[in-house]
């Protein structure tokens, strides 16, 4: 059971995400800041995946994704800024090692961040349960790790590695 703050949080995101969402497919990224800029940039990138939950998000905010069945647009695009702004920081050293070591693999730009993000979704999930910060040392060695892996291998890879660490 969700408490009404969790409920006027989603609220409040999913219509700033609609209203990003409404300057963005109307070609008026120039007056987003950065952040918002840079939500607009993803949330394009996935338009075509995504649009009707883009369109609807001011009207949806009581849904809530099944994380077991179903893919969570909002978050999807959150974790992909966040990777892209990983990069563009170069923070941790190891998330742009791994990007650069993808593009030499022919991973697209596109495929590359969500790999990243699959890594990185797990660790939040394993964070939030704990209470905590996302273990930033286990980020970087899953990184460096994976970084010489073909992307194909990688995903394979992750399930082992992380699902343990989801079942504590």
């Amino acid at each position: 059971m969700e408490d009404e703050t969790t409920k006027t949080l989603r609220k409040l995101n999913r219509e700033r995400i609609h209203s990003i969402w409404e300057l963005a497919k109307n070609g008026n990224l120039d007056i987003l800041t950065g952040e918002e800029r840079r939500y607009a940039e993803v949330m394009l990138e996935h338009e075509e995946e995504y649009f009707n939950q883009f369109e609807m998000a001011d009207l949806t905010y009581n849904y809530q994704h099944d994380p077991d069945t179903e893919e969570n647009p909002f978050l999807h695009i959150a974790l992909h800024v966040v990777v892209e702004n990983q990069l563009e920081a170069r923070q941790p050293t190891e998330v742009y090692q791994f990007y650069d070591s993808m593009r030499k693999r022919k991973c697209s730009h596109h495929d590359t961040i969500h790999l990243i993000a699959a890594l990185l979704a797990p660790l939040i999930v394993i964070a939030l349960q704990r209470n905590g910060a996302p273990d930033v040392e286990l980020y970087r060695s899953l990184l460096r790790k994976y970084k010489g892996k073909k992307p194909e291998k990688i995903w394979a890879l992750m399930d082992k590695d992380l699902d343990p660490l989801l079942q504590k």
